[in-house]
């Protein structure tokens, strides 16, 4: 930078820290800081002030911001409280202390956080509302009532047939998932002219037959896969991906008696 133009930024330092000064002032400064000569070369802690009609190295009075002590080997703290710099001190390293309350907001902040990057996680590991269909059951129930060692008889038992380590929410596919698959153009090669249990809620009743609670969404679904028999002429659904009348291939939904052996369609 020039010698000028350090003149400049000494002139106008004045007025751009909020001093009083007129441009007349501003005018003489200017004018008696013409620099013939070299500048003074200051040393560590100095600093180039204009004093007595000169340019000198000095060591401003309070660091050169009015209010402050010198900070030697201290660090400028704010000792105010209240998240304004009230109150500016010089505090050891490592000596300053935080509030009892900023520490809890910090702290209730932290909490937050993670919370919501559990939930975030949870979100993307979880599998989505409508599945698609993966595959058969490993193994085929005896019939409609799905009993499963260690879970519930029914639809938990369902989850169990089609559950696996690397698919831990897979479930009994529900006739809407299934025609999810077959529009999304998911394989579906495993269900060719196989019956295949899935969960069918359509609040009707099998042709001919007049079951418990007909309207109650448990007639056309074994009870929610907790019943085999048929003396309250239940019903469950299977579907099957086949060869239609119309030549083309399409999936097939049958209500068949609740004592039928079938695997369970899974989705995930």
């Amino acid at each position: 930078m020039s010698k000028m133009k350090y003149a400049f930024l000494l002139a106008l330092a004045p007025m751009t820290m909020g001093s009083d000064y007129s441009d007349d002032d501003i005018a003489q400064n200017l004018a008696a800081l013409k620099v013939s000569g070299q500048l003074p070369i200051c040393k560590t802690g100095e600093y180039l002030t204009y004093q007595g009609g000169s340019l000198i190295c000095a060591v401003p009075p309070g660091n050169g911001i009015s209010g402050l002590t010198r900070c030697e080997g201290q660090l400028l703290t704010n000792t105010g409280g209240g998240g304004e710099f009230k109150t500016l001190s010089c505090t050891p390293k490592g000596g300053a202390s935080i509030a009892n309350a900023d520490i809890t907001r910090v702290t209730t902040l932290k909490n937050n956080v993670d919370m919501l990057n559990t939930t975030v996680n949870n979100l993307t590991t979880a599998s989505p509302s409508r599945g698609y269909y993966i595959g058969l059951s490993a193994t085929t129930p005896a019939s409609g009532m799905f009993q499963v060692a260690g879970n519930d008889t029914g639809i938990a038992s369902g989850s169990a047939l089609c559950r696996t380590v690397a698919r831990p929410k897979a479930h009994v596919c529900s006739a809407y998932e299934i025609y999810a698959s077959f529009a999304a153009g998911k394989d579906l090669s495993t269900l060719t002219n196989t019956n295949a249990w899935i969960y069918n809620a359509s609040w009707n009743k099998a042709s001919g037959t007049s079951p418990a609670d007909p309207d109650k969404s448990v007639a056309e679904n074994c009870g929610g896969f907790t019943y085999s028999s048929a003396d309250i002429q239940w019903r469950g659904t299977v579907v099957n991906y086949t060869s239609l009348a119309t030549g083309g291939m399409g999936l097939r939904f049958n209500i068949v008696a609740c004592g039928t052996s079938a695997r369970a369609a899974c989705c995930d």
